[in-house]
């Protein structure tokens, strides 16, 4: 297995040596990765990108079923081609475009196809190996059980965050698990010359349920409320209230997730801090740099989704 924390002579070795490649290869470090490495691996006629990754028991990523993942994804056509993958590494299609943007998300064409990538993930048919199964709630009690006793700047909020995330969990309606991509940020959205929309970063692929996909498009892009009536009009061909109702339960175990992942990556990542800020600063320019930067952006996120919620639902 590669190990995103290997010193870059030794990942750069062990690419090169990649069994896929027809030529000789260039690699150019892509930034942004905040729990993995990523580059793009150049040919005389061909560009890719390697991803390299380890296993991350907190956050129950294994690279054994993110390689399925990946091969699911690239299968029904809603992530790039995968040319290669071995544990822990991945080589697969560059896609000429660019990352989306929050701002993407008022275009209406570009919206449909991300809400249409969903659909597609989300009622496919699987023939490929065995994935993980993720639910938010049991993933933000094992965040808050980490965190306990480790000085997280978080420490004192912990019981309370504890006791929303069971009351939310006690909305959820019944429901049917389906293949999900579990971290649909905008940076894991890209946008091609020709307008489609892919799906990248696969850590957290598993059966789960779809609103965390669909709540977690504008949870994590700050947009405003419009679009997320056209998020579900776009997915389910209507809305009523009990559609709304999972939508806004699921937006905040979105924000709340992503809170205590950033909590969490600042006292286990074993990722080079400064490659880490750059990755942060990257994304979200006027945020603190770091993994407690992103937990203070979601911490925000989820306290103004929760005063909402509660005049809302009580």
């Amino acid at each position: 297995m590669s190990d995103a924390t290997f010193p870059d002579d030794q990942i750069h070795s062990r690419i090169h040596a990649l069994p896929c490649w027809q030529d000789p290869v260039t690699l150019t470090p892509l930034i942004g990765g905040l729990c993995n490495r990523n580059f793009v691996a150049e040919t005389q006629s061909h560009k890719f990108v390697v991803r390299v990754g380890e296993d991350i028991p907190i956050h129950g990523i294994s690279q054994a079923f993110v390689e399925n993942a990946m091969r699911a994804a690239a299968s029904i056509g809603v992530s790039p081609v995968l040319r290669y993958a071995s544990t822990g590494i991945s080589v697969s299609d560059f896609i000429v475009g660019r990352h989306l943007l929050p701002s993407d998300l008022e275009n209406e064409s570009v919206l449909a196809g991300l809400v249409s990538r969903l659909r597609e993930l989300h009622h496919s048919k699987l023939e490929t190996g065995s994935l993980a199964y993720f639910w938010p709630f049991q993933v933000v009690r094992g965040y808050i059980r980490y965190c306990r006793g480790r000085r997280s700047r978080l420490e004192n909020e912990l019981d309370t965050l504890s006791e929303y995330t069971s009351t939310l969990e006690r909305f959820v309606s019944p429901f049917l698990p389906v293949f999900t991509h579990n971290d649909v940020v905008p940076q894991n959205a890209m946008l091609d010359n020709d307008g489609r929309v892919y799906l990248i970063d696969w850590d957290y692929g598993a059966y789960g349920h779809p609103f965390f996909d669909l709540a977690g498009i504008t949870a994590n892009a700050d947009i405003h409320h419009e679009i997320d009536a056209r998020i579900l009009e776009l997915y389910a061909g209507s809305t009523n209230s009990e559609l709304w109702k999972q939508f806004r339960v699921f937006k905040l175990i979105v924000n709340l997730r992503e809170m205590l992942w950033g909590a969490v990556q600042e006292l286990a990542s074993k990722l080079d801090s400064e490659r880490v800020e750059a990755g942060m600063a990257s994304i979200y320019p006027d945020e603190e740099c770091g993994y407690f930067g992103y937990a203070e952006l979601n911490r925000k996120r989820f306290h103004r989704n929760l005063t909402e919620f509660k005049k809302l639902y009580g």
